[in-house]
């Protein structure tokens, strides 16, 4: 018998001039995300956990942005309903 699927809870936001996409595992501390410059260029998808960044090539203003967004993401409402609840 397989495992029940795993839920997942998923936010999205925009500050400066990045799109962040992020996701974590309900329960789960670390958080994956994908960052994008507005203006165009190359996606960088990251696991961010007690504020460390995997792999470890964010600009400091990524860092930035990524930070402040699961900050915010973190500090929701548990009543909140997320952009995206799904399972796996």
């Amino acid at each position: 018998m397989q495992p029940p699927p795993r839920s997942f809870v998923s936010r999205s936001g925009t500050v400066g001039g990045y799109e962040v996409r992020g996701w974590r595992y309900a329960g789960e501390t670390a958080w994956h995300v994908k960052v994008k410059p507005k203006s165009g260029g190359r996606e960088k998808a990251y696991l961010v956990k007690d504020g460390e960044f995997n792999p470890q090539t964010a600009t400091p203003m990524e860092a930035i942005v990524v930070l402040d967004l699961i900050e915010q993401w973190e500090n929701e409402s548990p009543d909140a309903v997320p952009l995206l609840k799904a399972t796996m």
